[in-house]
């Protein structure tokens, strides 16, 4: 397994750049989208740097090659929300109070840590497919927000208190709720400005669900069961799939066949990663893509049940209703 460093990682990755172009970037003054095929991994990005001075990174890397990081952590490292929807890496950081010098980071869990002035060593191994979301919080975000530092977990408050206090902490299997929100994030229907105004609330709302349910934990609630890594990956795939293809969605048969799950663990998992049906979620996930397409006020509301897949104007507009709890043209109004 070869070892390098963060520095060394990133010189042959512009390396990479430079000798072939497989690199490609675009900027819109906010956000910037690269991929490159690399002698470890075949890696696609996207960060997102919001107003408020929270930084959304989304990272798909394939490995073919194993791959050991050497990372040193500045002192004014950011606190770090962390969200796996696939894959695993092992990490080696001594160093952390209560945390054994060597973990993982597994699909289908998220984690919040502070890790400030301090070494880490990150293995990836080939032959995986790593896909999460990191949260970057600077510290005096949370503090703008007027938040009682009384009601947050005990280790962040230690961090507010004092940056050179670390912790790491593990917070067992998303919610439905989070993964619901990843998928929001993921597929943002917006462009330019807006967009950025939705994905900072999206950022926003991911984190509270976040802390939400660490506090949680700390009061001795029980996590929510756990579904296996891989099959988490599969039903976000189905997810994706459903997502660009709302308004002629496959079968559940033929959905299960290209995810390679049989039909009932993929019922069953979207029951546990999504809290509805498969139906249930083509069915919420129109009703947001027409709101949102009524709200940007360009379109008339028989356009967006259309855009969606809806055949009757009648049946979409009941239907928004039930959701929304109001009609479809008055939200365009």
């Amino acid at each position: 397994m070869d070892v390098i460093t963060t520095e060394a990682y990133w010189r042959q990755w512009q390396d990479c750049l430079e000798a072939s172009g497989t690199v490609a970037y675009n900027n819109d003054g906010f956000e910037r989208v690269g991929h490159c095929c690399n002698q470890y991994s075949n890696d696609h990005f996207w960060e997102v740097q919001l107003p408020s001075g929270l930084r959304l990174e989304w990272v798909d890397d394939d490995y073919h090659r194993d791959l050991y990081v050497r990372a040193e952590h500045p002192e004014d490292m950011p606190l770090v929300a962390k969200f796996y929807v696939s894959g695993k890496h092992g990490v080696r950081c001594p160093g952390i109070p209560d945390v054994p010098a060597e973990y993982s980071e597994v699909g289908g869990q998220s984690y919040f840590f502070a890790l400030p002035d301090l070494a880490e060593e990150e293995i990836s191994l080939a032959g995986q497919r790593v896909r999460f979301l990191r949260l970057e919080i600077e510290p005096q975000f949370l503090q703008t927000l007027g938040v009682d530092l009384a009601f947050l977990p005990r280790p962040l408050q230690s961090a507010l208190e004092d940056n050179r206090s670390r912790f790491h902490q593990s917070l067992g299997p998303m919610t439905s709720a989070m993964h619901q929100v990843l998928q929001q994030i993921l597929h943002c229907p917006y462009r330019h400005g807006i967009k950025r105004i939705f994905l900072e609330s999206k950022a926003l709302e991911l984190l509270a669900l976040q802390i939400d349910l660490w506090s949680g934990l700390e009061q001795g609630e029980r996590p929510a069961p756990e579904i296996r890594a891989a099959d988490v990956e599969r039903v976000h795939e189905a997810a994706s799939i459903l997502l660009q293809e709302l308004t002629e969605p496959p079968s559940i048969i033929a959905l299960a066949r290209r995810v390679g799950l049989n039909e009932h663990r993929l019922k069953v998992g979207f029951r546990q990663v999504f809290d509805t049906t498969v139906f249930g979620f083509v069915r919420a996930q129109r009703l947001e893509q027409a709101r949102q397409l009524l709200l940007a006020g360009d379109i008339t509301v028989t356009q967006a049940a259309s855009a969606v897949g809806y055949a009757s104007q009648g049946h979409f507009a009941a239907a928004f209703r039930k959701r929304f709890g109001m009609n479809p043209c008055i939200l365009r109004q």
